[in-house]
C-alpha cells in the first residue's frame, strides 16, 4: 500500500521578501539600541533563524532570493546559509568576526535545537557567547580534524613498526613495567652495555612526542593499496558499489564520471545511478581531478565492470585510463590485460536513469567511528549465525529480520531489532548522535543498507559523520558526509523505510546528464586548419544540462535527445548493422524446439515496444536457425495477430500460435513446458519475447550451439538437464571466452549454476526420456518463477547449468510485472519466502537482511555427487558458416 505524502507548498519570492523586511527591521532596531540590551539581538536572530530554516528547504527559491540581493549560492552558503543571511540582515558596520559568531550560532541551532524555541535555547546555553563556544566545539575546523587524524595514523604506524622490530629479541630479565612505550638510555663501560635511566613519570604526551620524532616526515598510508596509481579512483568506486549495490539489485546500475569546475580547481565526480525508483546512492568527489577526463563531458561505467575493476585492482598490476574511439578505456598491464569501457553518457539517454535528489532540513547529527562500525558488523554477523543455529532446532524457523528500528538506551538512540525477531538482545550503537535525544526518528532502516555501509567504510579506517535528513516526509534518509585525509569526499544517502511493506522514502529524481557543448568551428575551416596538438589540460569541460523528459513528451513521437519514445527506425538500422545472418539457417535436425511467451500489456506505448522487439526476435530465430517456434500469444488482438509478418511465417517453419487471454507469466511458462513434453523434441528453448543471442565472433558458438549439440547427440550431454546462456550483467565473460588457449573454442562448457536468467532457459524433454517432468506449481503466483524453476529442478535431482558458449542479449522491452522498484522488491521477497516455505526442509533459507535467497545448504543437500563442470568436445568439421550482413 502506497503512503500518501503531502508536500509543503512552494512559496513565491514576494512572500520571502516580505518576511525578510521584518527581519531587517528587527536587526535595525537592535543596532540602534545596541548598548542598552541584548534582548533585541535575540529577537532579530529568532526571526532570522525561522526565515532561514524555511527558505533553505526550497533551494530554487533560496538561490533566486540570494541572486536578487547580489549574493552567490555558493558551496559555503549551501553548507551554512546564515553566512549570507547575516550579511544581508545587519549593517556593514558589524565586524567580520561578529558576523561569523552569529552565523555559527544559527548553524549550531539548526543542528541541535530539537523541539525548543530559539530564544529559550539561546538563553539556556548561555546566550550568544555561550552558544558560540558550543559552536566552536561542535564545528571543529576541517584542518584541525585532519591534523588530528593524521597524527593518530602516524602514531599508530610507528608504534606497530617498532613493535615488529625490537633491538633485543628476548625480554629483559627482571624488568617489569606497565604496557606501552617508555624512555630509557643505553650506558656502555668496559665493553658492557646497560639499559638505564627509565623515567617512570613520563606522561603520554612526552612519549607521543618521541614516537612522532621517530617517524619524522615520512608519509604514511591508511590503506594497503594507497600507494598505487588511481587509488583514489578505486576507493571511490569501491565505496559506491559497496554501499549502493544491494538497494537497487536487479535494476540497471552504473556510475557517472566527469570533471567539474570547483572554483579555483577542477575535481572529478563519481555518482551512482540506477533506473530503480528510490534507492541508496552516493557521490564521491576526488580532490585531484583525473586529467584524462578534462574537456570530455560525462562518462558511464556499468556497475558490473566497476566491481570487476575493484577485484583486479587488488592484484599486482598497474591501471591506466586512455581514450579510444570516443570512449574511455580503463586497462591494466597484466599479461592478458583487462579492458573496461567507460561510455559517453549520450548512450544512456534512453535508460530512464535516476539520481539522488536534494534533501531538506538536517537533524540528529551523528558520528560513526571505525572501531564501532567494525564492532557492530561483527556483532551482527554473530547474531545472524546464532539465529541460523537456533532455526536448525526449531520446527518452524524464524525468518531473518530485514529492518533495524531505532530504540532508546538511556538518553542515547541506538539501532536494534524487535523482540519477536529471534535475534539476540543486542543493540548497535555505532551511530552515535551528538545531542541528547528527545524523540526517535520516525522511520526504520533496512538492515542490508546499514550492513553494507559498515562493511564498505571499515577498510578505510576513518571515522565518519552524518545526520538524518528530511525529504518529502520527515526523517527521510540517513546521510553520511565524510572528507578523507587526502581531501576526497563522499556524500552517501540511504532511504528510510515506511510501513510493513518497507517502502523506501523518495530520495531520488530523474538523472539530468551533462553533455559537452559543441566546439565552435575554426575560422580557417575544416580543411587545412591548424589545430593545437596539446589540449589545455587545466581547462574544465564545458557542459550543458538536458531537461528531463516530461510526461507530455514521453507520449509523442518527437525525435532528439528529449524524446521519450524509442526511435524504431534508428534501432532497426543499428540492429541490422551489427547483425550478420548466415547464408542458410543453422540446422539442429529437429532436436530443439523453441517456446516463446509473448504477453502484451494494456499500456499502448509498452504494447507497441513489445511488438516491435518481438518481430525482430522472431526474424532473428527464423534466419539464424531452423528451430520451429511455438508462441503463446497472451492478450493479443485478432488485428495484431493478422498484422504481424513474422507470426504469419511460423507455420511455414513448423511452428504455430496459441492464443490465450491475459494471464501471469508462470501459467504461460507451464503451457510452454507441457507443449515441450508432448512433442518429439529432445530439448526445449523456453523464452520471453525479448530474448536473442549475441553473435559476434567473440561470443563463441552463439546460435550454432544448437546444431553442434544435435550433431553430438543428446547422450553426449548426460549430466546437463537445464541450462541457460551467460547473462553478461551478472557474469563478465569477454576475457574468459577470448583468452589464449581457452577451452571454450573447442568444447561446449557447462558450469553449475542455480541462478538462471528466465529470459531463456533450455530444458530437456524429461517426459520423452521417461523421467519426472519439471513443472512449476501454478499456485506460485508472484515474482521469481525462473528461480522457482531452477530450485525445483535441483530438488528433483536435475543439474542446472550455465552454458559458456552462448551469451544472452535482451531487447529493450519493459517489464510489466511490478509497479516500481519497491513493489518488485516486495514481490521478490514474497516469492522467495514462499520458496523457503516449500523447500526449507531441504536447506533453502533467506539471506540475512535481504530479499534474496541463501542456497548454500540447499545446494549441498540436493546437488550430491553430480559434476559441477561438464565439457563436451565440439563436433569435428563444425566450422562457422559464411555470413552476410542484413
Amino acid at each position: 500500500m502506497a503512503v500518501a505524502v503531502k508536500k509543503q507548498s512552494i512559496r513565491d519570492q514576494d512572500y520571502y521578501e516580505a518576511q525578510f523586511c521584518t527581519i531587517k527591521a528587527a536587526a535595525s532596531e537592535f543596532e540602534q539600541q545596541d548598548s542598552k540590551t541584548e534582548n533585541l539581538l535575540h529577537v532579530a536572530l529568532d526571526k532570522l533563524f525561522e526565515f532561514g530554516e524555511s527558505i533553505r528547504l526550497d533551494a530554487t527559491a533560496f538561490e533566486s532570493f540570494l541572486k536578487e540581493h547580489g549574493k552567490a549560492y555558493s558551496k559555503v552558503t549551501k553548507a551554512n546559509p546564515y553566512n549570507a543571511l547575516i550579511d544581508l540582515a545587519f549593517s556593514g558596520e558589524r565586524s567580520k568576526s561578529w558576523r561569523s559568531q552569529m552565523s555559527n550560532v544559527l548553524a549550531l541551532a539548526a543542528e541541535t535545537i530539537g523541539d525548543q524555541q530559539f530564544i529559550e535555547w539561546l538563553i539556556s546555553n548561555g546566550g550568544v557567547s555561550g552558544c558560540y563556544a558550543l559552536a566552536v566545539q561542535h564545528f571543529a575546523r576541517p584542518a584541525t580534524a585532519k591534523a588530528e587524524k593524521l597524527r593518530s595514523i602516524r602514531l599508530s604506524t610507528i608504534s606497530e613498526e617498532l613493535k615488529r622490530k625490537p633491538v633485543v629479541k628476548t625480554a629483559l630479565p627482571g624488568v617489569i613495567l606497565p604496557d606501552g612505550f617508555h624512555r630509557s638510555m643505553l650506558f656502555s663501560q668496559c665493553g658492557q652495555t646497560f639499559l638505564v635511566d627509565i623515567r617512570e613519570d613520563d606522561n603520554d604526551a612526552t612519549i607521543e612526542k618521541y614516537l612522532l620524532e621517530a617517524i619524522g616526515d615520512r608519509a604514511v598510508a591508511t590503506h594497503p593499496l594507497a600507494d598505487k596509481p588511481l587509488f583514489s579512483f578505486y576507493r571511490a568506486i569501491d565505496l559506491i558499489s559497496g554501499t549502493c549495490k544491494a538497494s537497487s539489485a536487479g535494476k540497471l546500475q552504473c556510475i557517472a564520471i566527469w570533471n567539474e569546475d570547483a572554483g579555483k580547481d577542477t575535481v572529478t565526480k563519481l555518482q551512482f545511478l540506477s533506473d530503480a525508483y528510490s534507492f541508496t546512492h552516493a557521490t564521491v568527489t576526488l580532490a585531484r581531478a583525473l586529467p584524462e577526463l578534462n574537456g570530455k563531458g560525462q562518462f558511464v561505467l556499468e556497475l558490473a565492470d566497476a566491481e570487476l575493476f575493484c577485484q583486479h585492482f587488488q592484484q599486482d598490476t598497474a591501471w591506466t585510463i586512455s581514450e579510444s574511439h570516443g570512449a574511455l578505456v580503463l586497462a591494466d598491464d597484466a599479461q592478458s590485460p583487462t579492458r573496461l569501457t567507460m561510455s559517453p553518457v549520450s548512450g544512456f539517454l534512453d535508460k530512464k536513469l535516476r539520481q539522488g535528489r536534494k534533501l531538506g532540513l538536517r537533524t540528529r547529527h551523528f558520528t560513526m567511528s571505525a572501531d564501532a562500525m567494525q564492532r557492530d558488523s561483527k556483532n551482527l554477523s554473530i547474531a545472524m549465525t546464532l539465529l541460523q543455529k537456533a532455526n536448525a532446532q526449531r520446527t518452524t524457523p524464524i525468518s531473518r529480520p530485514k529492518r533495524l528500528r531505532w530504540v532508546f538506551s538511556g538518553n542515547q538512540i541506538e539501532l536494534g531489532f524487535e523482540h519477536a525477531s529471534g535475534m539476540i538482545n543486542t543493540n548497535y550503537s555505532s551511530v552515535l548522535f551528538k545531542a541528547a535525544a528527545t524523540s526517535l526518528p520516525q522511520h526504520e532502516l533496512l538492515l542490508a543498507d546499514m550492513q553494507a555501509a559498515w562493511d564498505a567504510f571499515i577498510p578505510y579506517g576513518e571515522d565518519v559523520g552524518g545526520c538524518i535528513a528530511h525529504g518529502e516526509v520527515e526523517d527521510a534518509a540517513l546521510c553520511i558526509d565524510h572528507s578523507f585525509v587526502d581531501g576526497d569526499a563522499i556524500e552517501y544517502r540511504t532511504p528510510l523505510i515506511i510501513g510493513g511493506k518497507m517502502d523506501p522514502t523518495q530520495i531520488c529524481e530523474p538523472f539530468v546528464p551533462a553533455l559537452p557543448e559543441p566546439s565552435a568551428p575554426s575560422p580557417l575551416g575544416p580543411k587545412g586548419s591548424k589545430r593545437t596538438a596539446k589540449r589545455d589540460s587545466a581547462s574544465p569541460s564545458v557542459i550543458r544540462k538536458l531537461q528531463p523528459v516530461s510526461a507530455g513528451n514521453s507520449a509523442t513521437g518527437n525525435s532528439g535527445l528529449n524524446a521519450g519514445r524509442r526511435n524504431y527506425a534508428l534501432i532497426e538500422k543499428n540492429r541490422r548493422g551489427k547483425t550478420s545472418f548466415p547464408t542458410a539457417p543453422s540446422t539442429s535436425g529437429g532436436a530443439f524446439g523453441a517456446f516463446i511467451t509473448s504477453f502484451l500489456p494494456d499500456n499502448q506505448e509498452h504494447r507497441a515496444d513489445r511488438k516491435f522487439d518481438f518481430e525482430w526476435q522472431l526474424e532473428w530465430w527464423r534466419r539464424m536457425t531452423d528451430i520451429p517456434v511455438q508462441v503463446i500469444a497472451s492478450n493479443w488482438t485478432d488485428e495484431e495477430i493478422k498484422s504481424s509478418n513474422e507470426l504469419g511465417l511460423l507455420s511455414k517453419h513448423g511452428g504455430g500460435i496459441t492464443r490465450v487471454g491475459p494471464r501471469i507469466l508462470i501459467e504461460n511458462r507451464i503451457d510452454c513446458l507441457k507443449r515441450l513434453y508432448a512433442s518429439d523434441f529432445d530439448w526445449g528453448i523456453v523464452m520471453d519475447d525479448d530474448a536473442v543471442l549475441m553473435q559476434a565472433e567473440n561470443h563463441n558458438s552463439s546460435y550454432r550451439l544448437f546444431g553442434e549439440m544435435a550433431a553430438n547427440g543428446k547422450e553426449a550431454y548426460d549430466g546437463v538437464d537445464v541450462f541457460a546462456p551467460i547473462y553478461g550483467r551478472k557474469t563478465p565473460f569477454s576475457k574468459q571466452l577470448n583468452s589464449p588457449g581457452n577451452s571454450y573454442a573447442s568444447n561446449h562448457v557447462f558450469k553449475k549454476s542455480t541462478d538462471l536468467k528466465g529470459s531463456m532457459i533450455v530444458v530437456r524433454n524429461f517426459a520423452k526420456e521417461g523421467r519426472k517432468s519439471l513443472l512449476p506449481d501454478p499456485s506460485f503466483r508472484t515474482h521469481g518463477e525462473d528461480t522457482y524453476l531452477a530450485v525445483q529442478a535441483v530438488s528433483l535431482g536435475y543439474a542446472t547449468m550455465t552454458c559458456w558458449n552462448m551469451v544472452l542479449e535482451e531487447l529493450s522491452g519493459e517489464s510489466t510485472f511490478a509497479n516500481g522498484d519497491s513493489d518488485r522488491t516486495e514481490k521478490m521477497r514474497e516469492g522467495h519466502e514462499q520458496l523457503v516455505a516449500e523447500f526449507g526442509k531441504l536447506g533453502l533459507r533467506m539471506k540475512s537482511g535481504s530479499h534474496s535467497l541463501d542456497k548454500k545448504e540447499f545446494e549441498k543437500n540436493c546437488w550430491g555427487t553430480k559434476p559441477t563442470l561438464i565439457e563436451v568436445p565440439k563436433p569435428l568439421g563444425q566450422l562457422a558458416p559464411k555470413k552476410f550482413v542484413a
